[in-house]
């Protein structure tokens, strides 16, 4: 069979599967029809006569999560089988199944896909019945009206919302972003645990100056078509998209060098360093834009704010980390060092993820500054007083293992294909798409000779999750209007396709040259 069927067929396979039990069988009748599934005689899969609910037996709330996620990660194992038979990067595999399968099941109304990819909605209709007394009905009218959703997804949604196993249904969608979320953190944890302090200290200068012309470069040049593209159009739109193509979703990219085996490199390092600025740089971006969009005449003191605490954090985070490490890893030895090697560096993970999203930072800095600052030769040491040595790459790397491929897929999951069906939406998509790249890969140019410059300025093109939350605050904010809404999710979803392989080439490009 030729490598382009085993791909098609693979694809089509974990589609059928994962629609199978996402459309049917995880919570809730699929929602092809208003009201599909409300009558007193409708019963979910597995559902006793009692009417209980859950599965048939003990009624755990979460056995359906238990066997989403097993269906999830089968096709992520499909996904990459079809990207390695392809030469790509296995996330590009994992990514692609992601719509795939999203899209067939979106189109089929399941409800735990319209849930994932309408999240902001729904939480929209639930902040609005806790907090007013609006009816559930009532609620989803209103929201549904000013979210603007409207045709055959809004009356999907809708049928969703109203369904009376929402519950279930809204349970299974928390579940699986809730293992998507512990995917990403574990991911950067185990990139930050493969790079160290002093390593990230020596390309500091090139990760800042990268950093800076990272945001910049982007958003000016975001900004300027913008103008060129709609000279009458709202000023604000402008800026707000151009803010939009600033920033950079490293999830992507981490995951490429990490199966590459290519963290290592001085240019791996240099984006991560970016990365973690642009993130601080974005939020700060983000920050002065919506308060300008909203009419605050002073938005400098929120900028002040955020980058307040975001140089105390990741500052704090540098200096003490590595001198309050090895204590804190002996104490814990003492109370429990058969799995201090798992324990600790897992504490350390979930503390740092919560305390960068308390601060304002994205929880995937706190997840990577958590590795960089650990040191394996103190949890060797402690380890082996107590039985053989094992490395925390070794007992943590499992995990990640598991947990990273769900982020991947459920990203595709979110990816909404229709929006390629306008012309003029697809070209200005595909005209910012090429300024999103121009303007990150315009970002090495000052580093010095001897760095491979096309590298470090692929490395930092997707936009991924980051990108889809400029684009959501930018609607909510009532300055992207549904075209440049799905004009920014298009960037998004090329800009994170297409840095897979370009960064692969990029990176067998230079070995090479160097051979």
């Amino acid at each position: 069979m030729k490598t382009s069927k085993i791909v098609w067929t693979s694809l089509l396979t974990a589609a059928l599967l994962l629609g199978l039990w996402l459309g049917n069988g995880s919570g809730g009748a699929a929602a092809s029809e208003p009201g599909a599934g409300t009558g007193p005689e409708k019963t979910r899969v597995g559902e006793g006569n009692d009417g209980s609910g859950g599965s048939a037996g003990h009624g755990d709330p979460y056995s359906d999560a238990f066997m989403t996620f097993a269906a999830v990660l089968g096709c992520a194992v499909i996904g990459r089988f079809g990207a390695r038979k392809l030469g790509q990067s296995p996330v590009l595999g994992e990514l692609a199944v992601g719509i795939v399968v999203g899209a067939a099941l979106y189109q089929l109304g399941g409800p735990a896909i319209m849930i994932i990819r309408h999240a902001d909605t729904v939480q929209a209709v639930t902040h609005t019945v806790l907090t007013e007394e609006v009816s559930w009905a009532g609620a989803v009218n209103r929201v549904l009206s000013e979210d603007g959703l409207s045709g055959e997804a809004a009356e999907k949604l809708r049928s969703v919302l109203e369904n009376e196993h929402f519950a279930e249904d809204f349970t299974l969608a928390h579940s699986l972003l809730l293992f998507s979320s512990l995917g990403v953190i574990l991911l950067l944890f185990m990139v930050g645990l493969e790079c160290s302090v002093e390593e990230m200290r020596e390309v500091g200068g090139a990760a800042g100056a990268v950093g800076f012309l990272g945001v910049a470069a982007p958003f000016s040049l975001g900004w300027l078509t913008m103008v060129l593209l709609q000279p009458d159009g709202d000023p604000n739109a402008a800026v707000f998209v151009g803010a939009a193509l600033c920033a950079t979703s490293i999830g992507v990219t981490a995951r490429v060098f990490k199966d590459m085996g290519r963290l290592d490199m001085p240019e791996a390092k240099i984006v991560l360093g970016a990365a973690v600025l642009d993130d601080v740089l974005g939020l700060i971006v983000l920050a002065a834009v919506s308060g300008i969009v909203a009419g605050d005449s002073a938005p400098v003191s929120g900028v002040l704010l955020i980058l307040l605490k975001s140089v105390l954090f990741l500052g704090a985070v540098l200096f003490f980390g590595n001198r309050l490490l090895k204590r804190n890893v002996d104490f814990f030895a003492k109370l429990d060092g058969s799995n201090v090697s798992l324990l600790y560096p897992f504490v350390l993970l979930m503390v740092f993820a919560w305390l960068s999203d308390l601060i304002g930072l994205a929880a995937i800095v706190g997840a990577f500054a958590a590795g960089l600052i650990i040191k394996e030769e103190d949890f060797v040491l402690a380890e082996c007083r107590l039985r053989g040595c094992r490395t925390v790459e070794e007992v943590m790397g499992p995990l990640e293992g598991i947990f990273a491929p769900i982020f991947f897929v459920l990203m595709g999951f979110q990816v909404d294909a229709s929006t390629f069906g306008d012309t003029d939406v697809l070209l200005a998509g595909l005209l910012l798409t090429a300024v999103a790249v121009a303007g990150k890969i315009a970002a090495s140019l000052p580093l010095k000779k001897g760095a491979d410059k096309l590298i470090v300025g692929v490395g930092l093109v997707p936009r991924g999750e980051v990108g889809l939350i400029f684009a959501s605050i930018g609607r909510s904010l009532g300055v992207l209007d549904a075209g440049l809404f799905s004009v920014i999710i298009i960037v998004v979803l090329l800009t994170t396709l297409l840095s897979p392989p370009m960064l692969t080439w990029a990176v067998r490009r230079r070995e090479r040259s160097n051979a």
